[in-house]
């Protein structure tokens, strides 16, 4: 795989095989937050309260038609799913864990207010269709936004992929819960990998290598997750970092089966290569879908 060496960062060793090579980035200081809460211990449909100080990067995407979810990757770009996007004016809300609250606190310390930064550019894959096929976009922020202990980007790994070695997967979002409603409180679930052939089968659509297939016996994303991050905690080095593999697409209409994924590692090279180039210079928040000069697929 070829990288595109402007927007990589090289971090740190990783052993895997017989010897060491180095791991690569998209944005080096990310993955970590500062809660001590493992974000592989968490066992959204029949899933359980999100730890509020363990996802920094995670980001709420609103406009007047949508909600979802979708995840920081450096101070200018949103990731999320491609069938997010709309046409009216859309903001990203970081820093977000109970949406019904201006303030959020729990037993021992509360969060800064969450921020709202206004979307100048949704870009989808250029192959994006229909959800079940390159459901990828990401959304440009009108401002760089600067990290804190409470808004930091999630890792992606740009020369290194261990997905065939996870099992768990976690996901989180605010979406429709086993009461029928969107939670106002960031969820989160646990999802077991599954052969592919299993969701082909199931939705009778194409689920190849660009998806993963994941669910839980009683623990499912639904409506309103769409475009959060499927990620895990993998240790690098001296560090945990979480790192995200999937992103939510689609599932069936109760949440009730297994779901698909778009596989991120296997878009890595457009992701970077959009990131580098900034995306199209025009910025009036509509929908493109664009295509960067080069990139490996």
């Amino acid at each position: 795989m070829k990288i595109v060496a402007a927007v990589i960062t090289l971090l740190t060793w990783i052993g895997f095989g017989n010897g060491e090579s180095s791991v690569l980035f998209l944005e080096p200081n990310c993955g970590v937050s500062i809660s001590s809460i493992s974000a592989e211990s968490a066992k959204i449909i029949n899933g359980r309260e999100a730890d509020m100080f363990g996802n920094p990067w995670m980001a709420l995407i609103s406009s007047a038609t949508i909600m979802c979810g979708g995840s920081l990757i450096t101070s200018r770009f949103v990731l999320s799913a491609a069938h997010c996007r709309c046409n009216s004016p859309t903001n990203v809300y970081l820093g977000e864990f109970d949406r019904s609250t201006l303030t959020d606190c729990s037993t021992t310390a509360c969060m800064p207010n969450a921020i709202r930064v206004p979307v100048d550019a949704q870009i989808a894959h250029p192959s994006f269709v229909h959800h079940s096929q390159n459901d990828i976009a990401l959304f440009r922020l009108a401002i760089p936004v600067q990290y804190t202990a409470h808004i930091k980007p999630i890792c992606l790994l740009t020369n290194y992929n261990p997905l065939n070695y996870i099992r768990f997967l976690t996901a989180t979002g605010w979406g429709k819960t086993e009461h029928g409603v969107s939670s106002q409180i960031l969820r989160t679930a646990t999802l077991t990998q599954v052969d592919r052939a299993y969701c082909s089968s199931t939705y009778g659509n194409r689920v190849d290598e660009s998806h993963i297939c994941a669910g839980d016996y009683i623990a499912h994303t639904c409506m309103g997750d769409s475009g959060g991050p499927v990620f895990a905690k993998i240790p690098i080095g001296a560090t945990d970092r979480v790192v995200q593999f999937g992103i939510v697409s689609y599932g069936n209409r109760d949440c009730s089966q297994v779901g698909v994924y778009t596989n991120v590692m296997y878009h890595i090279n457009w992701i970077a290569e959009v990131v580098r180039q900034g995306g199209p210079q025009l910025t009036d928040g509509r929908i493109y879908y664009y295509t960067p000069r080069f990139y490996y697929a």
